[in-house]
């Protein structure tokens, strides 16, 4: 019995030098191995990133997952830097003379903004301020009726390329009219993008190996001026109404009460298709107000009602129906007129409601305008001390436009203010107070100044003396090319 127990003491003990032994040649050995892959990560780092201390850091404690030092290298050496495909190349030697994406790596569209960009730097300041406006051919051309487009609109195009001509009933007489008018007051008021390389023999040369997106960047592109209508369907449709033979469009108080966003979807083609057809590619609808009084007669049967969340998939479902045609769309009016009692058009207009009023009704529907990427929302000339603290018009309150639309609901397109020859704004102030402080609150068009000359020449002057910095009105002009770089 004694020598059995003095025999399995023996035994234990061996047992147990032999795992302190394992044990202690399996820390060696890592100590070792860890050694190695710091020294390793060390090299690495120094022959790709020439960095040391930090590189070699990041290899030792990276060796224990199985990564690489050069990769460990990476992520010390790029930690807070874009985690970008050409931010990686930049940690190679020499690529720090790359100071912006190559240019095969842009897409069609950075490609055009990069074109309008090198567009705008060759303009003249008149000539970035013109292009700021939209007006009807009769202000342009100093006609008192304009029904075709002559010698003197071509010539006053060239003088001032505008951002585009509004046309109304007086302008309208039959299809093959208004089709050749509009055709040739696209050719003279488009601008020219040059691409890189803007040689047409040379581009006819390399045309047939590339896609056309791609000749077109490297001949330059035409950036046709935006010709406008007022056509909503119902009351206000200057084609609608005229002796031109198009498809009846009721009123959107009709499609509204039907209660079928896909109403107001045919709606806009219908419209779309016709608008098309005829030339015109900017239609200023359709009409974003909620109807808060249905005793409003200023919009009335104009709005798709006044449920504000219908209102909204009514809004956006028009817009696609004009984005179906090509025809850029234009919301109004911002940030409603549903409740007023006065007409803008003759006189000021009030209303006292909050904003959170506005959130639970028009800020819904014109959410379902920007939702379809509508190019352009419309001011109008409502005063609103609640809203914004001040009785400034919207059309030219920065609270309104800066603050609220722009920041609140996200909209990064085209400002455009409802007609500026309208009573509310006329009775208040002169035509280049006006479009200064339009610019100011953050407009990018303004549309049918009461004297065009006075207005554009105010602003040039407040470029001048410091009032508004020319990279503002760059800001504009850069937004509205982008849109007309769209149309067809």
């Amino acid at each position: 019995m004694k020598r059995s127990r003095f025999l399995r003491a023996v035994s234990l003990l061996l047992l147990c030098a032999m795992l302190a032994g394992c044990a202690q040649a399996g820390k060696t050995g890592e100590q070792e191995n860890i050694g190695k892959t710091g020294e390793t990560g060390q090299e690495t780092g120094n022959a790709d990133t020439g960095t040391s201390k930090g590189t070699e850091t990041a290899g030792t404690a990276m060796s224990s997952t199985g990564s690489s030092a050069a990769q460990a290298a990476a992520a010390e050496g790029t930690a807070g830097e874009s985690d970008s495909a050409f931010a990686a190349d930049t940690a190679k030697p020499g690529a720090g003379e790359f100071s912006e994406p190559r240019e095969e790596a842009l897409t069609e569209q950075q490609k055009t903004e990069k074109m309008i960009r090198e567009y705008i730097q060759t303009l003249s300041l008149e000539d970035k301020v013109s292009g700021l406006f939209i007006i009807t051919p009769e202000a342009l051309s100093g006609y008192e009726q304009v029904t075709e487009a002559d010698g003197q609109v071509q010539e006053a195009l060239k003088v001032y390329p505008l951002a585009g001509l509004i046309f109304f009933s007086q302008n309208i007489q039959s299809r093959e009219q208004v089709q050749q008018m509009l055709a040739l007051t696209k050719e003279w008021g488009s601008a020219r993008l040059e691409g890189d390389n803007a040689d047409p023999a040379a581009a006819e040369d390399t045309a047939a190996d590339l896609s056309d997106a791609e000749t077109a960047h490297r001949t330059g592109i035409s950036v046709p001026p935006f010709l406008a209508v007022d056509e909503e369907g119902g009351i206000v449709a200057r084609i609608g109404n005229s002796s031109i033979d198009v498809p009846y469009v009721g009123s959107m108080g009709s499609v509204g009460a039907g209660g079928d966003p896909e109403a107001a979807y045919e709606a806009g083609c219908t419209i779309g298709a016709y608008l098309q057809e005829l030339g015109f590619n900017l239609d200023f609808a359709p009409d974003a107000d909620v109807l808060i009084d249905p005793g409003n007669v200023t919009i009335g049967e104009r709005s798709f009602g006044s449920d504000p969340e219908l209102c909204g998939r009514m809004v956006h479902r028009y817009v696609d129906g004009l984005h179906e045609y090509g025809i850029a769309s234009c919301i109004k009016h911002f940030p409603g007129l549903g409740d007023t009692e006065s007409d803008t058009h003759t006189g000021s207009a009030w209303s006292s409601r909050t904003i959170e009023d506005y959130r639970g009704a028009e800020f819904l529907s014109f959410g379902g305008g920007i939702d379809a990427q509508t190019e352009m929302v419309m001011i109008s000339h409502l005063s609103n001390s609640e809203l914004s603290g001040s009785d400034i018009p919207a059309s030219l309150n920065k609270t309104i436009i800066t603050d609220i639309l722009r920041g609140e609901l996200g909209y990064d397109g085209i400002v455009i203010t409802d007609s500026l020859r309208m009573g509310a704004v006329t009775e208040r102030y002169e035509s280049a107070e006006a479009a200064v402080t339009a610019v100011q609150a953050g407009v990018d068009i303004l549309l049918m100044s009461a004297d065009f000359f006075a207005a554009r020449r105010g602003i040039i002057d407040a470029v001048r003396d410091g009032r508004i910095s020319e990279e503002r009105i760059d800001e504009s002009l850069f937004r509205i090319l982008r849109a007309r770089a769209a149309l067809k």
